[in-house]
């Protein structure tokens, strides 16, 4: 049964049963529609991006019931193109090889949506998740297809800071004047007047709230940088960029993006030490150790301790997490619907980590988790083996501190609108990039004489085909093993 007091479309949403749909918004999605079929494969980013990103989801087509936002249609129109060049076509043509950062995310999603359904055993719920399943992993993986290497990944930033520069004008009119632009011009599918916090305008642009608006944007920033760094021919985009980031973050007038961007800021500040950041990392968890002998509460009251220095609901977020570990009982097996039960506003599981659990248990806590363990452990490869080539260096660290970012956001706010497009987009941004340098670093591996012999005439015939007697052809994997022997070893 679900808690008294909360609607189900609160939990399977569904709140709206016919399509909305403005002229701006029709006009908007034929036009990216369009761009998407007939543009280059490497520049249907760019349409996909800025009508996703800046069409509110409220703008919706219902089909038999199932609601279609404006970046489903597009998502839709992707697969359709992919369908179309690869299949029928026959150019360009695309074979998806899976990483391990791709294959713990395919596990998350579908894990999230089976518990979750069993959990509610509801139809509302298995349709909920159907909806998921179309958004995280259609985005995800279209992206795959879109985002193939470097060159891609540099466009995508690009794309990412030329969307973020009207959210942020509009945002910023919006915190001045109350008055939401956005929604004048769609005519509805986001609030018409901003939010307040005390005496401070929270904008929102075309999210659903201002702490998502204003993270989207401050989560941009260390990517921004990292632009900046690639030269002079990108100083002009990354720079309004980062004046975008910036913007978003303080119109929303919210303290998690302020903390998204301060973070950001701090990971770009370590960059001097980064060949240390093993000493760094263990420095932070012996810190916290400490704070949890000498506090009173809870180390992760911390958080409730520096929302007094940046407004906000700290407290919560922090009790949050406090009854999310006191009732582990509850939720380890298939997640819980009682959350709402655990204490005041405790239905609001507003922490991505507690978000996961809640919804699906111990085994997607872990996915969810391992999401970043994943990530962060491909970025530490390819920095390290990109050390003699700087601008590969640089961009792995970009990434990383949005990574970081995002990690530091996830305990203020999860994403529930079209903000999640560019927390998947870092995401294949990370496979892509990490792959790219890791192939292109590695050198083949050796293989003695003898154990040609060992292997048979097979492995004779393969040694025959290359051109240096004595060596064999070896796939990602052998040569990341190599790596980290010959890390170890040295």
């Amino acid at each position: 049964m679900r808690p008294e007091g909360l609607e189900q479309n609160y939990y399977f949403g569904g709140g709206t049963t016919d399509t909305f749909v403005t002229p701006a918004g029709v006009v908007v999605l034929i036009l990216a529609c369009l761009l998407i079929f007939f543009l280059r494969r490497k520049y249907v980013i760019a349409p996909f991006f800025m009508a996703s990103l800046l069409i509110p989801v409220g703008q919706v087509i219902v089909v038999a019931g199932a609601h279609l936002m404006i970046y489903r249609v597009l998502i839709l129109a992707l697969c359709g193109r992919i369908f179309w060049s690869g299949f029928i076509t026959r150019q360009d043509s695309f074979s998806l090889r899976m990483n391990s950062l791709d294959k713990v995310f395919l596990a998350w999603a579908l894990c999230n949506a089976i518990l979750y359904t069993v959990l509610w055993r509801d139809v509302g719920a298995f349709f909920n998740r159907l909806g998921f399943l179309c958004t995280a992993l259609g985005v995800y993986f279209v992206l795959r297809y879109v985002i193939r290497d470097r060159e891609d990944v540099i466009r995508t930033i690009k794309t990412l800071a030329f969307v973020a520069m009207p959210i942020a004008i509009a945002m910023v009119i919006e915190h001045r004047t109350g008055n939401n632009v956005v929604s004048m011009l769609f005519g509805g599918g986001v609030q018409t007047y901003a939010g307040m916090r005390g005496s401070s305008i929270r904008a929102q642009g075309p999210f659903q709230h201002a702490i998502v608006a204003g993270t989207f944007g401050a989560m941009l920033l260390p990517l921004f940088i990292g632009l900046w760094t690639e030269g002079r021919k990108y100083r002009l985009i990354a720079g309004l960029g980062i004046l975008s980031s910036g913007a978003i973050a303080i119109a929303s007038s919210s303290s998690t993006p302020v903390m998204t961007l301060l973070t950001g800021i701090a990971a770009w500040a370590l960059w001097p030490f980064r060949k240390k950041m093993k000493i760094l990392r263990w420095g932070f968890v012996i810190a916290l150790i400490g704070f949890q002998f000498v506090m009173k509460a809870p180390v992760w009251f911390l958080i409730a301790r520096m929302s007094s220095l940046t407004g906000g609901t700290g407290w919560h977020r922090a009790e949050l997490i406090d009854q999310f570990i006191r009732h582990f009982g509850e939720w380890w097996l298939i997640g819980t619907q009682n959350n709402a039960n655990w204490g005041l506003d405790m239905w609001d599981s507003i922490n991505a980590f507690v978000n996961a659990g809640v919804e699906g248990g111990l085994v997607t806590f872990i996915l969810f988790i391992s999401i970043f363990v994943y990530a962060y452990k491909r970025l530490g490869i390819a920095r390290r083996l990109a050390e003699s080539h700087p601008a590969d260096e640089r961009l792995m660290w970009a990434f990383g501190g949005c990574l970081f970012s995002n990690t530091v956001a996830f305990f203020g706010i999860t994403y529930f609108d079209q903000s999640v497009i560019a927390w998947y987009a870092l995401l294949v941004m990370i496979s892509v990039a990490t792959a790219y340098v890791i192939d292109a670093k590695q050198p083949a591996v050796e293989v003695a004489t003898p154990l040609f012999k060992r292997l048979g005439a097979d492995a004779k015939g393969v040694a025959a085909a290359t051109s240096q007697p004595g060596t064999i052809p070896v796939d990602r994997n052998v040569r990341m093993h190599n790596y980290r022997v010959n890390r170890s070893n040295s």
